[in-house]
C-alpha cells in the first residue's frame, strides 16, 4: 500500500512540474529543486499524458530497518529495470524445481506483465491517427522496446522481457521521425509506432532537443511526444523524481 501510494504521488508531482506547475506557484516544492536539477528537462514541459500518467512503471528500493520496519531508499522513475530479472528467476526455478514450485503456490508474474502490455496498448489507441486514420477493433498498437544496444549492462533483462511481451526490441537508428509521428524501419518498408517502452535515459532519447551528442536516441522524439502521437513510458524527463530532494 505504501509503494502505490509513493507511486502515485510521484506521478502527480512529475505531472504537475511539466505542466501547471501549481507545486511550485503555491511554494509547496522551491523552484529552485526542480529549475536547478540537471533531469529537469525544458523542451519537455507542456507535453500532454494520457489520462494524467506520466509515471507508466515504478521500481522502488526497499530495505528492511533493525526494528522491522521498511525503507525506500530509492526511487527508480526514469527507466526501471528488474522485472525481466524476475521473471527469468521465476522460469529458471519452475524448471529447476518444478515439485516444490507447484506445492508452494507461488503467486505467479504474469497477471503484472499481462497489465503492462494491455495497458501499454489502451494508450497507444489513444494516441493522435495519421492522417486521420485509426487502429481497426482487432488491430493493435505497434509498441517496442527501446534499448541502448547490446552493450549496456541491462541488455539481457530487455531483450528478455521484449521476447515475453512481444514487443520488437529495437535501438534508436531503427526509429525515425517524419510528419510528426514515430515509425520503425522493417525489411517491408515503415511501420508507425504508437508506444515506446524506453530504457534509454531521459536526455539520451533525443540529440534534437536533448542531448546533441547522443548516438543512441531519435531525433524529433520530443516533438512527436508533444504532438501527442506516440506515448513513451516513462515521460520524458521522469529522471527528475529520482532525486532524494
Amino acid at each position: 500500500a505504501g509503494v502505490v501510494q509513493r507511486a502515485t504521488l510521484l506521478n502527480k508531482i512529475l505531472v504537475d512540474v511539466y505542466g501547471d506547475q501549481k507545486l511550485l506557484g503555491d511554494g509547496h516544492l522551491p523552484a529552485s529543486l526542480v529549475h536547478g536539477h540537471s533531469g529537469f528537462l525544458r523542451p519537455c514541459h507542456g507535453i500532454k499524458h494520457l489520462d494524467g500518467i506520466a509515471l507508466h512503471t515504478y521500481a522502488v528500493d526497499l530495505a528492511r530497518s533493525p526494528d522491522g520496519r521498511w525503507w525506500a531508499l530509492n526511487d527508480r522513475t526514469q527507466a526501471p529495470s528488474g522485472a525481466g530479472y524476475a521473471l527469468e528467476n521465476r522460469l529458471a526455478i519452475a524448471r529447476a524445481f518444478p515439485e516444490m514450485f507447484r506445492d508452494l503456490k507461488i503467486q505467479r508474474l504474469a497477471g503484472f506483465f499481462i497489465k503492462l502490455r494491455d495497458s501499454l496498448a489502451h494508450w497507444g489507441r489513444a494516441c493522435a491517427p495519421y492522417k486521420g486514420q485509426t487502429l481497426g477493433a482487432t488491430e493493435q498498437p505497434l509498441t517496442v522496446l527501446l534499448t541502448p544496444g547490446p552493450y549496456n549492462e541491462t541488455y539481457y533483462e530487455q531483450a528478455l522481457l521484449a521476447r515475453y511481451l512481444g514487443f520488437a526490441l529495437v535501438q534508436g537508428s531503427d526509429l525515425m521521425v517524419r510528419e510528426g509521428f514515430v515509425w520503425l524501419k522493417t525489411l517491408s518498408g515503415l511501420r508507425r509506432v504508437q508506444v515506446i517502452l524506453r530504457r534509454l535515459d531521459d536526455d539520451y532519447c533525443d540529440p534534437l532537443e536533448l542531448r546533441s551528442d547522443s548516438a543512441l536516441g531519435v531525433a524529433g522524439l520530443t516533438d512527436a511526444a508533444r504532438r501527442g502521437t506516440v506515448l513513451i513510458a516513462n515521460s520524458l524527463g521522469s529522471n527528475l523524481l529520482e532525486s532524494g530532494a
